[in-house]
């Protein structure tokens, strides 16, 4: 038997976590969606970033029925109660009113107590609220109209009706006379989740071989907490409208301690296919508690993939081709280029992978060295994935023109570039170097073709072993034609 791996969590604000029940222990389901992660794990109240469905069992009766633990960020267009013999008569939401400026938007006409601090002292005014915005306006039992332009605090002896301090869901219910099961659902922003995977490289160059390992990061700041669900990930972020929600930190309720069952599992979670997207369903059932932040398992670790480490120059490809052929001597192509170290595999089965891999960070180690971290794309079964991480320290490269010639008559213009490869490190070094060829789309290389080959229409590589402590020199010349009906400078 394969012995239990300890739960993994990463807590933000509370400690807590998911822990593994039957699955049928609770229908209850959370399906969260990638995308707003960052700006939901670095903020400090409720946000509208983020996107999640919550499926909530629910028991009902005949009349009004109500609901008030909700998310701050819920979106109530898309509230619905359904279930076997329910019929809902009509449906209502109200927004909190706990907001100072809403409560005395809804106070107007009605008996106030304003405090002002003044010279140090606390003075005091009664009267009924005229007004409320850039200050208070109140009329005194005298009848005058005092204005305050700023005040400290303000009592309200009769606060107005229905006063609402959460997100309320109210509906009317026909039931049949009968307590009936049900289920509500609806969507909210405040949840996100984010894929972190761990490379753990050894060898060098082509011999490279990685032990890959993914995590999913969840976090919760809708302002709830979600206990005792079934949580699933969704990998895709499907187009939808947003609309402008004032969420406001003063309604936040603090959210009280609790004993969260931590989320384990023994096994990747199931992968199912989800419209265009892809859906990571972890097995059992747990909490996500408000301000928390969650590391769950998310694919079971890929060990002894083939990989390539790659050292690699030349300049970037701006992608785009000349309208007309370029025969200025000066194009800015020279100068010293970074050398980047890239990590190279194949998402493929039989290389140890074959899975769809949510977009995530993915962070590279060789023994406990880092070696550098790089966003990967969602990146399906078969596709080659190749990461940046990061300019290399010890080796160099220098790109220089030292010919130039241009024959008007002939409609040619001849380059030779050399490009210097500097090694300081003390083993050698195998770099990528690619360079492109940006006068004109019909070229050919009339030397350094043994070394150099074609890529596309407008590029060319070579594989360069540069020695321990040395430097290796790369010179190609190339020709350029065009037709006669073509214009040049």
């Amino acid at each position: 038997m394969t012995p239990r791996r300890p739960p993994l969590a990463l807590p933000l604000a509370l400690a807590a976590g998911i822990t593994a029940m039957p699955v049928d222990a609770s229908p209850q389901r959370l399906t969260v969606y990638n995308g707003g992660f960052e700006a939901l794990s670095q903020a400090r109240g409720p946000s509208q970033a983020g996107y999640a469905l919550v499926q909530r069992p629910v028991r009902v009766a005949g009349g009004e029925w109500t609901v008030d633990d909700l998310p701050l960020a819920i979106d109530p267009s898309t509230a619905s109660l359904a279930g076997p013999g329910v019929s809902v008569r009509s449906q209502r939401y109200d927004f909190a009113t706990a907001d100072q400026a809403q409560l005395l938007s809804r106070s107007i006409g009605r008996p106030i107590v304003v405090e002002q601090a003044l010279g140090g002292q606390l003075r005091e005014y009664r009267g009924t609220l005229l007004a409320a915005g850039q200050g208070l306006s109140l009329r005194e039992a005298d009848g005058t109209v005092r204005v305050l332009s700023g005040f400290t605090s303000f009592t309200l002896a009769e606060p107005p009706a229905g006063l609402v301090t959460r997100p309320t869901l109210r509906f009317s219910l026909d039931t049949g006379g009968a307590t009936r099961d049900a289920r509500l659902a609806y969507a909210t922003a405040g949840l996100a989740w984010r894929a972190e995977y761990r490379a753990q490289l050894t060898g060098r160059d082509t011999a490279c071989r990685m032990r890959l390992e993914g995590h999913a990061m969840v976090v919760n700041r809708s302002g709830i907490d979600f206990k005792d669900v079934a949580l699933e990930l969704v990998a895709g972020e499907p187009n939808r409208r947003i609309d402008s929600v004032q969420v406001s930190g003063t309604m936040m309720r603090a959210a009280a301690p609790m004993e969260a069952k931590m989320m384990a599992a023994d096994a990747a979670p199931e992968v199912l296919a989800s419209g265009e997207q892809h859906r990571y369903r972890l097995p059992g059932t747990g909490d996500l508690p408000e301000g928390s932040l969650q590391h769950l398992p998310l694919i079971a670790p890929a060990e002894g993939v083939p990989c390539e480490r790659r050292l690699v120059a030349g300049p970037a490809d701006p992608g785009w081709m000349p309208g007309r052929p370029m025969t200025h001597r000066e194009l800015g192509a020279d100068g010293d280029f970074e050398v980047r170290q890239r990590l190279v595999f194949r998402n493929e089965r039989g290389r140890g992978l074959g899975l769809p891999l949510p977009a995530g960070r993915l962070r590279a180690f060789e023994g406990e060295d880092f070696l550098g971290e790089a966003e990967l794309g969602h990146s399906p079964a078969g596709r080659e994935i190749d990461l940046d991480l990061g300019a290399s320290f010890d080796v160099q490269a220098h790109r220089r023109t030292l010919d130039f010639q241009l024959d008007r008559s002939r409609r040619t213009m001849t380059e030779t570039v050399e490009w210097t490869l500097r090694n300081a490190k003390a083993e050698p070094a195998r770099v990528v170097l690619g360079d492109r060829l940006p006068r004109w789309t019909d070229w050919q290389l009339v030397e350094g073709g043994e070394r150099f080959r074609k890529q596309d229409a407008q590029r060319i590589e070579a594989v360069a072993e540069v020695p321990a402590g040395g430097e290796t020199a790369l010179r190609y010349t190339v020709r350029y034609r065009w037709a006669e009906d073509i214009t040049i400078d």
